[in-house]
């Protein structure tokens, strides 16, 4: 498949219909006024990776967020690693997502929590970034790259957005023991769209980039969690579709026995030509 059939099967993949709708009615939201909801009761349900809400403040803590600091989030779902950014540390935030849907969707919920004057959504594809260059202090990506086949691209564009000195900061799960992977899988229905390049792959293709300073913090990183039990909580689901425990269950034992390999890691957008890690 080319480019353009990869990034339409992706798209595809995060559109599910009605999503803010029902988010909003599992949640007892649908009557909320704007600015009315405090984002942690989105937690449930908008952290769409493995790790929740805890890998997310693991990344934020890694890359040094800091208040005032301008981010990319870059393959943003919807929103919910934007919301928590910009709430938690007061950053403007800036993100991109292929689905339509889900950037309608991180868009309503922005509004109810109070802070569309902080993120500005758009769709689009990593690959191919509408910003300007060296503009970013940090490039978010959190379980992106597993649906990104042109990684050289993907990181160039990284490389490009980012101020010298930025951070890009990116979860990934690696292929390990080379055998084959149980579908589907969170981001992926069959292997047509999963691209789970080895982890000594993804580290060069981003020192091939330019990165220096590049460190796979996986070791700290909170581990895939076990399938929710059906206690009638409300969870990414209600995003990512009914079968999500099954594809939770899927990618966690690949990761129990080795076929998978969580990875959190940073890289320093370093000048071209100076020294790299």
């Amino acid at each position: 498949m080319d480019r353009s059939d990869i990034e339409g099967k992706v798209a595809s993949h995060y559109t599910r219909g009605d999503v803010t709708k029902r988010i909003l009615t599992t949640l007892g939201l649908q009557d909320a006024a704007a600015g009315s909801v405090p984002i942690e009761a989105l937690l449930p349900v908008d952290q769409l990776h493995h790790g929740g809400v805890g890998l997310t403040e693991r990344m934020a803590s890694v890359a040094g967020i800091k208040s005032g600091m301008r981010l990319l989030d870059a393959g943003s779902g919807i929103g919910g690693s934007a919301r928590f950014l910009a709430g938690r540390f007061d950053c403007e935030v800036e993100a991109i997502d292929l689905s339509d849907e889900f950037v309608r969707t991180a868009q309503d919920l922005d509004r109810i929590v109070g802070l569309s004057g902080k993120i500005h959504h758009r769709v689009g594809s990593v690959l191919d970034m509408p910003y300007e260059t060296a503009s970013f202090d940090v490039v978010w990506s959190q379980n992106v790259t597993m649906n990104v086949a042109d990684k050289k691209t993907m990181f160039a564009e990284a490389f490009r957005v980012l101020r010298p000195g930025g951070v890009y900061v990116l979860t990934h799960f690696g292929s390990g023991n080379g055998q084959a992977i149980d579908y589907p899988v969170p981001w992926a229905m069959t292997e047509a769209t999963s691209f789970v390049t080895p982890p000594s792959q993804l580290t060069q293709l981003l020192s091939d980039a330019g990165f220096g300073d590049i460190v796979d913090h996986a070791k700290d990183a909170p581990p895939p969690p076990p399938p929710p039990q059906s206690d009638g909580q409300p969870d990414d689901s209600l995003a990512m579709g009914d079968d999500m425990p099954q594809r939770r269950a899927n990618s966690g034992r690949a990761v129990a026995d080795g076929r998978l390999v969580p990875m959190l890691v940073t890289a320093v957008r370093r000048e071209r030509g100076g020294p790299s890690a």
